[in-house]
């Protein structure tokens, strides 16, 4: 798996492309946790594939600590998975959607 941090005024965006092994989950929840926890970010999962189910519900776990995380490019199989397994994500179809979401784009504050 790889992941690629950028900024887009107030909003991180993480592109994670690539397969997800089940060694990367515990690497990845601590970046969610310690890292990205408290900021608006913005996952574009286009490019991820994964090894098993397991991984899946355990990926979107860590994605779920972050309150104002959103998803663009979630693949369509995974919407009933999530549902199934109760994870609601905030998710839209393109990156400009997520970033102009008025929960978001914030640009009067601060």
């Amino acid at each position: 798996m790889q992941a690629k941090f950028y900024e887009v005024g107030q909003v991180t965006v993480v592109e994670i492309k690539g397969r997800i092994e089940p060694d990367q989950n515990k690497p990845f929840r601590d970046v969610c946790e310690r890292k990205l926890k408290g900021r608006k970010v913005v996952f574009c999962l286009e490019g991820l594939s994964f090894t098993a189910s397991a991984n899946i519900t355990t990926f979107f776990e860590s994605i779920n600590v972050i309150p104002e995380a959103k998803v663009v490019g979630l693949q369509h199989d995974f919407y009933r998975l999530l549902e199934l397994k109760g994870i609601n994500m905030k998710t839209y179809l393109t990156l400009s959607d997520a970033i102009r979401s008025d929960d978001l784009l914030d640009l009067k504050k601060d």
